[in-house]
């Protein structure tokens, strides 16, 4: 009996003493390295990349799809009221807006971006600067906020909410690139 007690004591010894884990721990939640966030971070500049296109060029359809799920969902408050369209729909509208605007170049780009992950799920604020036609003059500037899920593709956004610059809703400066 006194040798299966210790063996015990033992076995508990060993498993206690056992120090590998698969969890990241988190000290500081301002130096935490957030899992693929580089991958994370690709996967919305490609969206970005995506909508944007130069002179003499058009928005292309399938490259703007495959940065998103099927199912995504684009929300936004350009004016007080919500607007949700999914991403084909989206796609649609925004070709059509570009042919009937006569817009010649769309250019949008992250200026700061901080991304939060979880297993296969990610979230990454992001803002944004648009250019309109000329890349002399930002058109507006904004709030992205890309939800992403982690495919056998890669990371594809699942929905994206954003928010337009105004004069009474200025972006706060944690969401700008330190000066």
């Amino acid at each position: 009996m006194k040798t299966i007690t210790a063996l015990c004591f033992i076995l508990i010894f060993l498993f206690a003493c056992n120090t590998t884990t698969n969890e990241v721990k988190v000290v500081d939640t301002n130096t935490y390295i957030v899992p693929e966030d580089s991958a994370i971070a690709e996967a919305v500049k490609d969206a970005y990349r995506a909508i944007s296109f130069e002179h003499d060029s058009v928005p292309s359809k399938p490259s703007i799809a495959a940065r998103f799920i099927p199912q995504a969902t684009l929300i936004n408050f350009r004016s007080d009221t919500m607007q949700t369209t999914g991403i084909d729909d989206f796609i649609d509208f925004y070709e059509g807006f570009v042919k009937s605007s006569q817009i010649h170049l769309f250019y949008e780009e992250e200026l700061y971006g901080k991304t939060e992950r979880f297993g296969n799920i990610a979230h990454r604020i992001s803002t944004y600067i648009t250019y309109i036609n000329t890349k002399d003059s930002a058109s507006e500037r904004g709030v992205n906020s890309f939800q992403l899920i982690k495919t056998p593709a890669g990371w594809k956004v699942s929905s994206i909410i954003w928010d337009v610059e105004k004069p009474d809703l200025r972006i706060p400066d944690y969401y700008l690139p330190a000066k």
